[in-house]
């Protein structure tokens, strides 16, 4: 998967509030902006799968 950094930005933030929303689930989307904000390939590849999965 490939973003910009805008994109990366973005997704990013938006990980960010979804901690803040949903505490149960708050590590997950810690992890989650880990890997948007540092673009480790191999999780960025498991994020492309989750997107798949909700299209």
């Amino acid at each position: 998967m490939e973003m910009t950094n805008a994109q990366r930005l973005i997704l990013s933030n938006q990980y960010k509030m979804m901690t803040m929303l949903d505490p149960t689930n708050a590590e997950r989307y810690r992890r989650l902006q880990t890997i948007i904000e540092r673009g480790y390939g191999l999780q960025m590849r498991e994020l492309d799968r989750e997107f798949g999965e909700l299209t």
